[in-house]
């Protein structure tokens, strides 16, 4: 189960629901026992450049920050607070010959997978999360990699 919350604007033919619905399957699948709360905020280069100096030190442009929330018990639940900031700004700027839409769901299921616990530090774990990332851009609505 996931509750969404998303503050900015989505580039126009990605909808609340298409993210809920890509976020919960990733979600599901690789946190089965956990209730989902996420905070979805898409901002411009300034304010993320902000939030990647506040909240890791560091001074430069990133497309995305994702905070993995502690599990807490909800109502016996176990539940997971996390959120997701993506420059959107940067992602138009870093999509290659992705359409803005492809880019910004390849950004975001990079994301989803950080609150999973991945990383990609290691030769090995980058590789899992690359190979996690490659199957869930299938599932991507209406896009050319869906």
């Amino acid at each position: 189960m996931i509750n969404l919350d998303i503050e900015g604007d989505l580039p126009e033919g990605i909808t609340h629901a298409q993210i809920e619905s890509m976020a919960s399957t990733i979600l599901q699948k690789e946190r089965p026992d956990t209730r989902q709360f996420l905070s979805l905020k898409l901002v411009n280069s300034k304010e993320m450049r902000e939030y990647n100096r506040q909240y890791r030190g560091v001074d430069a442009d990133t497309d995305i920050l994702s905070f993995q929330g502690e599990d807490l018990l909800l109502d016996g639940v176990k539940s997971s607070f996390s959120n997701i900031i993506i420059d959107t700004n940067q992602v138009f700027n870093q999509k290659g010959l992705k359409t803005y839409k492809e880019e910004l769901w390849q950004v975001l299921i990079h994301g989803l997978l950080h609150i999973c616990g991945y990383d990609h530090i290691k030769a090995q774990d980058k590789q899992e999360m690359e190979d996690l990332e490659e199957n869930y851009r299938r599932l991507i609505p209406g896009g050319r990699l869906g």
